[in-house]
């Protein structure tokens, strides 16, 4: 019985030798993505230093916000592949959508609400925030619910959390994803009414409605 017993427990240690190292950390269900499975140049992204070189050098002090600490501003307009318009700003709307930026302009339709101040977050490129034609910087409300959760408008005053975009791109299209809840920028052309179009800040992954371009204001 004692042999049998020790031939049991030799056969189990070797099995475990055996098995693939890879079997073992292999996640269970539910799990939170690991570092490796949430970077996404593994799903061919580079993370992407925009053109700024010709932009504005100077303290944030446009109107009604001003925000302390030089940095490197160039005016854009965004376009959105999927929706095939430009975002504006909708400045026209009140209450919590006040300010709600949607991809509603044609080409022969852009103005101010139109422009974008893409700017270097501390000194880097590939890392950014938005000031509107508002004055106010645009800001992913994580504090929405439901349809709203992400919803992007102006009123930010300063880049914090809600407020700062990491830049990706692919074949010259570009993505942005919030550098603290990594939700990505997409145009939800599934929504209807006065939110068709809207920008939210939470796509779980960069697909076609999150293609972007930006082109500089004349």
């Amino acid at each position: 019985m004692r042999r049998a017993r020790g031939l049991l427990s030799a056969v189990v240690v070797l099995l475990a030798l055996l098995v693939p190292a890879s079997a073992h950390a292999a996640p269970s269900p539910g799990a939170s993505p690991t570092a490796a499975e949430d970077d996404p140049a593994t799903k061919g992204l580079t993370r992407t230093s925009l053109d700024l070189g010709g932009g504005e050098a100077q303290a944030n002090a446009l109107g009604p916000v001003g925000i302390p600490g030089a940095s490197i501003c160039q005016r854009f307009y965004i376009y959105s592949y999927r929706a095939a318009r430009y975002v504006s700003e909708e400045q026209g709307y009140t209450g919590s959508s006040h300010n709600m930026l949607r991809a509603r302009s044609t080409a022969g339709a852009l103005g101010t609400w139109e422009h974008f101040r893409l700017c270097a977050y501390n000194g880097r490129t590939d890392t950014i925030y938005i000031q509107a034609s508002s004055g106010y910087l645009v800001t992913a409300e994580y504090g929405y619910s439901g349809n709203l959760r992400g919803m992007m408008r102006g009123r930010g005053e300063w880049p914090g959390v809600w407020e700062v975009f990491e830049v990706w791109s692919d074949a010259g299209v570009y993505y942005l994803r919030n550098q603290s809840t990594k939700g990505w920028v997409s145009v939800r052309v599934d929504m209807t009414g006065s939110s068709a179009n809207m920008l939210r800040a939470n796509g779980a992954s960069a697909g076609p409605w999150e293609m972007l371009a930006f082109t500089s204001v004349a």
